[in-house]
């Protein structure tokens, strides 16, 4: 069991890591996240996005403090830095994020890979923010950064099986976000629950009764009718997509 405790200094509790106490890595989190999230805002305007940066600047030093390299005194300095490199890093591969269905480590599936052209690129990452925060992990690591399932499931707590089916539903959540970013805003109350849930109708990921009662209202209300035809026509981009709308 680990003794970590709050008042140690950061030399004591990087040793403790080492050492294999998770919970030292914790106080250290507790102890500096406020900090590094104030730092993330010279880079990150969106909360979500300086979550992302810090989190993820976490799981990458302690990792190498774990496996016995990092800093063994101050921690803060090697926090900024790593955060700093990989702002450098996602800024480089921002429009590599894909709404691809790829099945990791087997052959690629063609047709079913579809990479949003760099005009997209706002509206994807518009997307990508309104996701979970494991599923922004685990689509940074495997589409962006180019890891495995084997990679990435121990900073999930995964194994690479399960780290796999994580990936392949942040895909599909990404593809829902993507269409439910392009959704205008209700001018009517009655509209607003559907068009809530218009990117998961297009998608066929409703319940066979939400599905029902979006279908009824859009069948009669012509503006969300509208609307709901041209995200059709944006899935139909998309792969493993079938029209929603017929006539």
């Amino acid at each position: 069991m680990g003794t970590a405790s709050e008042d140690q200094p950061d030399a004591v509790l990087l040793a403790a890591i080492r050492d294999g106490d998770l919970a030292a890595g914790g106080v250290l989190f507790r102890r500096h996240a406020e900090p590094l999230l104030r730092t993330a805002s010279a880079w990150a305007s969106q909360p979500a996005e300086r979550d992302d940066l810090v989190a993820e600047t976490f799981a990458r030093v302690l990792a190498v403090v774990r496996a016995g390299g990092g800093p063994r005194e101050d921690l803060r300095p090697y926090l900024v830095v790593t955060m700093r490199n990989l702002v450098a890093r996602w800024g480089k591969q921002g429009s590599r994020l894909e709404l691809c269905e790829t099945v990791p480590e087997t052959a690629a599936r063609g047709a079913d890979e579809l990479a949003l052209h760099r005009s997209n690129t706002k509206l994807v990452w518009s997307a990508y923010c309104t996701l979970p925060g494991r599923w922004r992990t685990v689509l940074w690591r495997t589409e962006a950064e180019g890891d495995t399932p084997t990679q990435v499931a121990p900073l999930l707590g995964l194994s690479p099986n399960s780290a796999a089916a994580l990936a392949m539903r942040a895909r599909e959540g990404l593809r829902q976000a993507y269409l439910q970013v392009q959704v205008p805003d209700a001018e009517e109350p009655v509209c607003r629950e559907p068009r809530r849930r218009m990117g998961a109708w297009v998608r066929g990921a409703l319940s066979p009764r939400r599905a029902s009662a979006v279908a009824a209202h859009i069948a009669g209300c012509g503006p969300c009718r509208t609307v709901a035809t041209g995200l059709d026509e944006a899935n139909r981009e998309l792969p493993g997509s079938a029209a929603r709308l017929t006539g």
